[in-house]
């Protein structure tokens, strides 16, 4: 076989010579060393083709995928037809657009009343020489309004701007000196009732108000395509009602030389104190996945009390399978001595005689369900040219036989009516 490597023509083989290097070598060698420069040859053309193939096949998926891109629709995530995936993101975008909208109407002094116009538009900006301060904002509560607005409460710690020492006192409301017509009788009952909250030289008790602390602002907000806009001011509004808490369920407490008192402590601490993941592991139940806190942030665990839910303490020498519901109090004690309370809801499950932690609640056990929100009755909105009866149109009733009036038994037939006879 010729092979042309690039310097020149090819040769031709030399005849191979025998072990004397006189006369040719066996046939048979000769043939194998041709045949292995055959493999070789072979081999490398094979590579060459591979490679080349290749190179074509990213030269065409290049324009092939341009082309899909083009052709083909744009892909949209799948959204459920009440725009339930819409409102998370729209209702995120509308709660820090109403916390800085509130921020700023707070803060912004007169001189500068034009810059809250990206919040409020054209609405009356009047503003205060001195600004209000604000710290701590929050949303506390967002709601979508009958009308398509966004109706946002933003809770913040604010403080009355003082003014220089330099400026003049605010003028105080002038005093109605007009003489005041001759009460009634019923007027003077009236009057005499609201007296009797006053103090003893008549005068009324000043109304307690305060210059810093936790406000709350109510403000609309329109949202159209990414874009909002408050509809109107803030409003100061009152805080949100207070709830008392529920019952709870934990209601027998545990002997500080129980088994399972022993073994919630050391649970705990493994998990708070020593970041142990291996001592951690042998007082949880198998399968679990608890971690210590790393880095530990605690210097000391105690704790103080077990309360078990179900009326009576777990048992000391429990069966395998048993579970029983318990919340531990405990208090940590941070690097500086100070302490910090706080509780734990744990679930445990007895193994081989002995309790382990199977689970860390994410709330308490209850002894009474959470109340609920009452549903609201959606009321349809009638159409043009119908009713909002059901079988009934703007037409009449409906000519079909079981939608024929019905009447009392013994009641004479309505006028113009006839009956037929069976």
């Amino acid at each position: 076989m010729k092979t042309n490597w690039g310097f020149g023509p090819p040769k031709e083989p030399k005849e191979p010579k025998g072990t004397d290097g006189e006369g040719p070598r066996d046939t048979a060698a000769a043939d194998t060393a041709r045949s292995e420069q055959h493999t070789w040859t072979g081999g490398s053309q094979l590579a060459t083709r591979v490679v080349v193939g290749l190179l074509w096949a990213a030269l065409i998926a290049g324009p092939l995928a341009l082309a899909l891109q083009v052709l083909l629709p744009e892909n949209r995530p799948v959204v459920r037809q009440d725009g339930y995936v819409d409102r998370i993101g729209e209702a995120a975008a509308v709660s820090e657009f109403a916390e800085r909208a509130v921020v700023a109407w707070l803060e912004t002094p007169a001189e500068r009343s034009d810059a809250l116009r990206a919040y409020f538009g054209d609405l009356g900006l009047s503003r205060a020489d001195v600004p209000w301060t604000t710290s701590g904002s929050a949303v506390a509560e967002i709601v979508k309004d009958d009308s398509g607005l966004w109706s946002v409460t933003v809770g913040v710690d604010a403080a009355e701007g003082k003014p220089p020492a330099d400026a003049e006192p605010a003028a105080e409301p002038a005093e109605d000196t007009a003489e005041t017509p001759a009460e009634t009788p019923a007027e003077d009952d009236a009057n005499a009732e609201d007296d009797a909250g006053e103090g003893e030289d008549g005068e009324a008790e000043p109304v307690q108000r305060i210059t810093a602390g936790r406000l709350y602002f109510q403000v609309p907000v329109l949202y159209v395509d990414g874009e909002m806009i408050a509809q109107a001011l803030p409003s100061p509004v009152p805080a949100p009602d207070e709830f008392d808490q529920l019952a709870s369920a934990y209601d027998h407490g545990l002997a500080s030389d129980h088994p399972a008192f022993a073994r919630v402590a050391n649970f705990l601490s493994a998990m708070l104190v020593s970041g142990d993941q291996a001592s951690l592991e042998a007082y949880s139940s198998p399968g679990t996945s608890f971690r210590v806190l790393n880095p530990v942030p605690y210097a000391g665990v105690q704790v103080e009390t077990i309360v078990a839910a179900g009326g009576d303490a777990p048992s000391e020498e429990p069966s395998d399978g048993e579970t029983a519901e318990v919340q531990a109090n405990v208090t940590l004690s941070g690097s500086n001595g100070e302490e910090l309370g706080a509780q734990y809801a744990l679930v445990l499950q007895a193994r081989e005689g002995r309790w382990e932690v199977a689970q860390l609640r994410t709330s308490p056990a209850l002894a009474e369900p959470v109340p609920l929100p009452e549903p609201v009755p959606v009321t349809p909105t009638p159409t043009p040219g119908t009713s909002t009866s059901q079988g009934t149109s703007s037409q009449g009733p409906s000519q079909t036989p079981s939608d024929e009036p019905t009447r009392e038994a013994g009641s004479d037939p309505p006028t113009g009516s006839t009956t037929e006879s069976p």
